[in-house]
């Protein structure tokens, strides 16, 4: 029995890493610089290491019939992903992945194209990874593959209950700060590390904003924009003189 909680735990382990490895090579490549993916500090994403298993066990039973595992790889993936993403949102109030770059989405957190690139995961589980991790690692000893097992857990769970405790210290810290602090923290945070159109509604909202506080940004007929009161009442000035009023006729 223990032997079989331990394979399984360290297969769950092999898929956390090797997601984590994915997806960070991906966003990295998106955003053109090092991005560390993940709730966690660590290199690994726990939902890829769920995701795995649950992929091996749907898909080991359905190896004869590819479509049945593309389709239920396809199908079982989407659903995880819209469950964790929605809990994570409600705890932690915010969004730990966007599709709003792509293509037919439901919330950002779940799209088309994701979800057939679960099913293709599927089929890499099931026909070729599988089949290439498992063999490697019934070979450990199963003493030495349930302490690394235990390890793992400790580092992980240290980890999370950290990165939880920035989470509900960062949220006191802003529920303290006036709403502008906030939303230029949040404006600015946007600007350096969300999807394009996160920038975009990121800009407009700012543009909004100084529009309603009667702030402007530029104006090619005054040359500084931090002293437009005075350049204006010279303009004025200058209006006055170029057109003078004329004098009430006196009775």
């Amino acid at each position: 029995m223990l032997e079989i909680l331990s394979y399984w735990l360290f297969l769950f382990f092999v898929f956390n890493i090797m997601g984590w490895f994915l997806e960070s090579t991906i966003e990295s490549l998106y955003h053109r610089r090092l991005i560390n993916r993940g709730f966690l500090a660590g290199p690994y994403i726990p939902i890829y290491g769920v995701g795995g298993i649950m992929m091996a066990l749907i898909g080991i039973p359905l190896k004869d019939n590819g479509f049945l595992v593309y389709m239920a790889g396809l199908g079982a993936a989407t659903v995880l992903e819209y469950l964790v993403g929605s809990i994570l949102e409600r705890v932690f109030k915010k969004q730990f992945w966007d599709y709003s770059m792509l293509p037919f989405t439901y919330k950002n957190r779940i799209s088309l194209m994701s979800s057939l690139f679960w099913g293709v995961q599927a089929l890499f589980v099931t026909y070729v990874l599988y089949d290439f991790v498992s063999p490697i690692v019934l070979s450990i000893d199963p003493l030495i593959r349930g302490i690394t097992c235990i390890m793992m857990a400790v580092i992980m769970l240290t980890d999370a209950s950290i990165q939880i405790r920035r989470q509900v210290s960062f949220r006191r810290i802003v529920a303290k700060l006036p709403n502008e602090q906030v939303r230029e923290m949040l404006l600015k945070t946007i600007m350096r590390i969300g999807t394009p159109r996160q920038i975009r509604e990121a800009m407009k909202y700012r543009l909004k904003i100084l529009a309603e506080e009667n702030i402007q940004i530029w104006n090619p007929k005054i040359t500084n924009p931090f002293k437009q009161s005075e350049n204006t009442e010279n303009l004025e000035n200058t209006e006055n003189l170029e057109n003078p009023e004329k004098p009430e006729n006196e009775e």
